[in-house]
């Protein structure tokens, strides 16, 4: 996933997958009164619908959705962990 974003007068690519490019997102956004999408690139179809479906969700708060998603998957990851012990 690419993810390009503004925000204060700069601009940052957000690449890697979904996790790493959420995070990237988020720490940018921190401390920015108004952050916009540029443009984003999916790598699959199971990532564009996952994205849509969580910028939906935070009423189309793009910076919220990729925090929704990264709480998600960390409870995804502490499930995991928690089957194999």
């Amino acid at each position: 996933m690419r993810i390009y974003v503004a925000g204060n007068g700069e601009k940052k690519w957000c690449i890697g997958n979904t996790v790493k490019a959420f995070k990237e997102l988020v720490e940018f956004a921190e401390g920015k009164s108004e952050v916009k999408l540029l443009t984003v690139f999916y790598d699959s179809k199971k990532e564009k619908r996952r994205f849509k479906r969580e910028v939906r969700s935070a009423g189309g708060d793009f910076v919220q959705a990729a925090k929704n998603y990264l709480h998600w998957w960390q409870t995804i990851q502490e499930r995991k962990k928690q089957k194999t012990q």
